[in-house]
Order: structure tokens, then C-alpha cells, then sequence
């Protein structure tokens, strides 16, 4: 498409990522910071939907287009109305579908190319203009058989956070003296779901008693349940460590990790492989949703560290969660979510002990791990992909821009 008129070098970029979780939005504001840095004239940044990501999105978009989720065929129609060069989709393949329609050639990037099976296979756009995915350890070869078919298809790394190499920050470890402990609780948000009380609800508690008597004075809780709520949580435990609470920004999240000597996570991909940027210790939290038991598995993998929390078998039963997630991934999300509704209702203390003594064994574990146990994760994924993105979409967009 011409981009004559526009000022050298400007470039027009649709942006779209699924509703789901806080990382693909994570995913996309790292892509397009890149993407102003390194371009050699303006970008235009238009992004559809992404409701969930506009808090992380908001200081890189310059325009807000609605999309309701559903209508590919108005994406379609907003798409080719907007003049783009090129679209940048991640996770949502139908949407990438309709940008392609509209004419304008689109990345596609595959944060989780583990997570399609079955009538998910839906999902994936084989034929896309570029399929860019994750470079992930242990996928399994019923994935890398239908990846097979994908047209264009390309290995990236880790998407995490640009940091100049001038900037190397150095925390104390907990043996020297650090008592700060992050807990990250990630997006919680779904595509069927905008609950984001009930999981830390029932997984905070105990993992609080345990960090206290683990000797951690400063706890801070990052996710997105609101500030009263996770105030009420942890209500009982204000005299014995000092509380903050996020969401947030992408920077200061970083730093806080980076700050911490130890981090308890639920096991999102975009948040382990982060923890995993900075080396600080990690627990992985109890999984919130069935990519959180995949993605779990692939950190334990890389990091060969069997620092995971297991949810009571009576409250979230694994064996369930596999057979309900062959039939689908909704399938699988909808008896988990339930799952963690009725432990809180009906087994909330039992819970707790479970966790805190869980957590118990695991912390003094966790801490004497060596240092490079906790890059494992990126070290085999690689720190690229950023850049690798960002120059795919310029390459795209500058291509069409010359033919």
C-alpha cells in the first residue's frame, strides 16, 4: 500500500491482541516501543479491541479503534478504511484472518503455540503474510506437526522489556540481608472471565503466612484486583510485614522484580519468562486457567527447578483439567475457573495449609538454587524477540509501501 503523502518514512501499523490475561498486551507494548525506537521515520499506531491492554498500551497507541470481539467482518471494513501498512495480531487468528482481507499484510505472533489442539486449531492463521512464533522449550510433537503446515512460519525469542546494556541492576540476595518478596498474580482476566478476586482470594493467604515466617518484610502484591480487595486479604497480616499493592507499569514491574529476593508467580508465560530476564528466585503460583499448567511444565523444563505449588487435589484435580482441555480450551478454563470458585467457598482454609505448608519446603529450596537456574528459562527461549518482531513489521510494512 503507497504511503505517499505521509511524512518519510511514516508508517501506518494496526494493532490487535486477544482479550486474555495482561501478556499480550505485555507482549505488544514491548513490540511497538521497539518498533518507535528503531524506525527511521514516523509510525502511526492504531489499535482495535484490546480492551484489557489499554492501560499497558496507552503510552505507545496514538488511536483506539472499538471491536466488539465478534465482528471479523467490521474488522475487516475498519482495517481497509484505515490506509494500514501493515498489522501486528497476537494470539487472536481470526482477527489476523480479517486484516488479511482488508488487504494488509499481517504478523502474526504465537506467544503460546502449545495452547492449539483439537477445534482450537481453528485458531492458528497458517497462511498469514508472517507467522512468528515463541521459540519454547518441550513442545510436544502433535504441536510441532501441525506447525508444519504454517506458511511463513518463524522462531522468535522472549519478548521482554528493552534495557539499555549500560544498565545492569544488582539486588541483594535474601542471604544477604533482602527481605523483599513480589507476588504476581497476572491478568486473571479471560475471554469468559473478569473475575479477579476469587484466585488471589484463595491462593494469597497462605502464601502470605508463609513469606512472613519465612522472615520477608516487604511483600508487594502485583495484579489487578483492586487495591480494597487485596487490602481486605491481607488484613490480618499488616502488623507482621508492610504491604504494597500494584498493578504496575511495565518498568516499574520490572524493577521490582529485579529488587526482590524472591518472586511467587502465577505461572503466565509473559511473567515467568520476565522473573526469568531479571534471575531473581521464582515459586510458580498455583495455575489460574490451563495454559498456566502448560506453561508451568515448559518453566520446570528450562529451568530444570521444581519450585511449583500444586493445588489441593479436592479443590483443582489435574487429571481433570487435561481431560477437559482435549475438548477444548474454554472447556478446560470454564471447570477450572469453577473449580477455584468452589474451593474458596468450600475449602478455603484447607487451602491455605495446604499452600503455606507447601511453600514452607519450597522457599529455603528455591533460595539455594544457584543463580543461573533462574535465566535457564530465557537462556533456551533467547532475549530477542523484540527486535525480532519489530523488524519484521517494518521490513512488511516498508515492502508494501515500495511495490
Amino acid at each position: 500500500m503507497s504511503v505517499s503523502g505521509r511524512a518519510p518514512g511514516g508508517i501506518r501499523i494496526g494493532v490487535l491482541g486477544v482479550n486474555f490475561g495482561w501478556g499480550p498486551h505485555a507482549a505488544l507494548e514491548t513490540v511497538i516501543s521497539q518498533i518507535r525506537r528503531t524506525a527511521s521515520g514516523d509510525c502511526r499506531i492504531i489499535v482495535f479491541g484490546s480492551e484489557y491492554g489499554r492501560s499497558l498500551l496507552e503510552n505507545v497507541v496514538d488511536e483506539w479503534i472499538e471491536f466488539d470481539g465478534t465482528d471479523y467482518a467490521a474488522l475487516t471494513r475498519a482495517a481497509a478504511a484505515r490506509e494500514l501498512d501493515v498489522a501486528l495480531v497476537t494470539l487472536e487468528g481470526f482477527a489476523a484472518r480479517a486484516f488479511e482481507e482488508a488487504g494488509v499484510r499481517t504478523v502474526f505472533v504465537d506467544l503460546m503455540p502449545f495452547l492449539w489442539h483439537g477445534p482450537d486449531l481453528a485458531v492458528p492463521p497458517l497462511d498469514v503474510s508472517h507467522y512468528l512464533a515463541l521459540r519454547l522449550p518441550g513442545l510436544s510433537s502433535e504441536t510441532l506437526g501441525w506447525m508444519r503446515g504454517i506458511r511463513n512460519l518463524r522462531w522468535v525469542g522472549a519478548v521482554v522489556p528493552w534495557q539499555s546494556p549500560d544498565v545492569q541492576p544488582v539486588a541483594r540476595s535474601h542471604a544477604e540481608g533482602n527481605r523483599r518478596a513480589i507476588v504476581t498474580l497476572g491478568g486473571m482476566l479471560g475471554l469468559t472471565t473478569r473475575d479477579t478476586t476469587t484466585y488471589p482470594s484463595l491462593v494469597l493467604p497462605g502464601a502470605v503466612e508463609a513469606l512472613i515466617e519465612a522472615g520477608f518484610e516487604s511483600i508487594l502484591i502485583a495484579g489487578n484486583t483492586p487495591r480494597p480487595d487485596l487490602e481486605a486479604m491481607v488484613a490480618p497480616y499488616r502488623a507482621q510485614a508492610e504491604f504494597r499493592f500494584g498493578p504496575l507499569t511495565r518498568a516499574e514491574y520490572r524493577t521490582r522484580i529485579t529488587g526482590s529476593a524472591l518472586c511467587l508467580s502465577q505461572p503466565g508465560l509473559m511473567s515467568l519468562l520476565e522473573a526469568s530476564s531479571t534471575g531473581t528466585p521464582l515459586i510458580r503460583l498455583p495455575p489460574q486457567n490451563v495454559s498456566g499448567f502448560q506453561q508451568a511444565e515448559i518453566h520446570r523444563i528450562a529451568t530444570g527447578a521444581h519450585t511449583g505449588l500444586d493445588w489441593p487435589i479436592d479443590v483443582v484435580d489435574e487429571a481433570v483439567v487435561a481431560r477437559k482441555a482435549g475438548e477444548s480450551e474454554a472447556a478446560g478454563n470454564d471447570y477450572v475457573y469453577a473449580a477455584i470458585a468452589d474451593g474458596l467457598a468450600h475449602r478455603a482454609d484447607a487451602t491455605r495449609r495446604s499452600l503455606r505448608d507447601q511453600l514452607a519446603k519450597l522457599i529455603p529450596e528455591c533460595l539455594a538454587l544457584p543463580p543461573d537456574v533462574w535465566t535457564g528459562l530465557v537462556e533456551k527461549v533467547g532475549t530477542d524477540g523484540a527486535k525480532e518482531i519489530a523488524d519484521v513489521v517494518l521490513d512488511t510494512a516498508r515492502s508494501g509501501a515500495e511495490s
